[in-house]
């Protein structure tokens, strides 16, 4: 597995498409705060006191749930804040993983993988060699907006950043909650990124043909937008029952249980159980994934939709 893993996350560092997006990323996010503040700096509000006040706040988790705001704008905001996240994380993933998966088997490269490295190892040595990738231009971009911002904030009035959080009801104090955070948001990220490409996955495992690519990456990105459009429905709705139900079901727990928790619907029980079913059905996707690879490494014809995948790995081995 260490081998895929390498040599997948090599080979995206060097494709020149993947440079490209990388640099444009990077440069759009360097560019976005001076930019913005020509078009929008003079429309800022004064009481925030310019950029350092953003992150005067320190406050605790409880002490944010004690005193921070629980509005129906603040939930929707954080909400839909994290689920553009956590959508745009899995979309590309699953674009990467159903490509790399298709050539393989069409370029007949796999046949000599599988001789020394077991289908669903390799299948999962690709999955965090993706995830890693993803994960590196995450954090590449919030480090060229943060450079961006302070860089600015050095030479002009960036408070209209922070008048805009407001308009949403999103306060410095909730961008500085606490270490929780910092277990809560990168844990979270790596169990739905694993959840949903092990589906994407399975449905590239289906495709015989590099054209049948296009319509088995459609199947995973669905996924994630029903689990995307869920959760930020239901979100502001609130009720004990629903906010334990978004919390354990797997697919929309993914974008909805770190939002609760910040949020204060939920204590670290529920947010520890929604981890587990999370990591129950990638541990069960993952093995699935092997036994439908082999059975599926020499099939030739039309796309194997992932109902059918999934109805024939139910049916096992015969």
């Amino acid at each position: 597995m260490s081998k895929v893993f390498k040599f997948t996350l090599t080979q995206l560092f060097k494709n020149k498409s993947n440079k490209i997006v990388f640099g444009i990323l990077f440069a759009v996010l360097i560019l976005a705060v001076p930019v913005a503040s020509i078009f929008l700096g003079d429309g800022g509000a004064s009481d925030i006191g310019g950029p350092a006040e953003i992150y005067t706040y320190a406050d605790t988790l409880e002490s944010y749930m004690k005193n921070g705001p629980d509005d129906f704008g603040t939930r929707y905001a954080v909400q839909y804040g994290y689920s553009i996240v956590v959508m745009m994380l899995c979309v590309f993933s699953a674009t990467y993983i159903v490509r790399a998966i298709v050539e393989e088997k069409s370029s007949k490269l796999v046949e000599t993988l599988l001789v020394s490295i077991r289908s669903e190892d390799m299948i999962f040595g690709k999955l965090l060699a993706v995830m890693a990738f993803m994960l590196a231009m995450l954090a590449a971009g919030v480090a060229a907006f943060a450079l961006s911002y302070a860089v600015t904030g050095m030479f002009t009035d960036v408070s209209f950043i922070g008048d805009l959080l407001a308009g949403f009801g999103i306060s410095g104090r909730l961008l500085t909650i606490g270490p929780e955070l910092m277990l809560i948001i990168p844990v979270s990220l790596v169990l739905a990124f694993l959840l949903f490409s092990q589906l994407s996955a399975l449905s590239g495992a289906g495709c015989s043909a590099a054209e049948d690519m296009e319509s088995a990456n459609m199947a995973g990105i669905m996924a994630i937008l029903a689990g995307y459009l869920i959760s930020t429905m239901t979100m502001p709705m609130g009720g004990k029952v629903l906010t334990i139900a978004m919390t354990l079901c797997p697919f929309v727990s993914s974008f909805s249980a770190p939002v609760y928790f910040v949020m204060g619907d939920i204590g670290w029980g529920l947010m520890l159980g929604s981890w587990a079913v999370q990591l129950a059905l990638v541990l069960a996707l993952y093995k699935l994934s092997g036994r439908v690879y082999d059975r599926l490494i020499i099939y030739t014809g039309r796309r194997i939709k992932l109902g059918e995948i999934l109805a024939m790995a139910g049916k096992g081995e015969k």
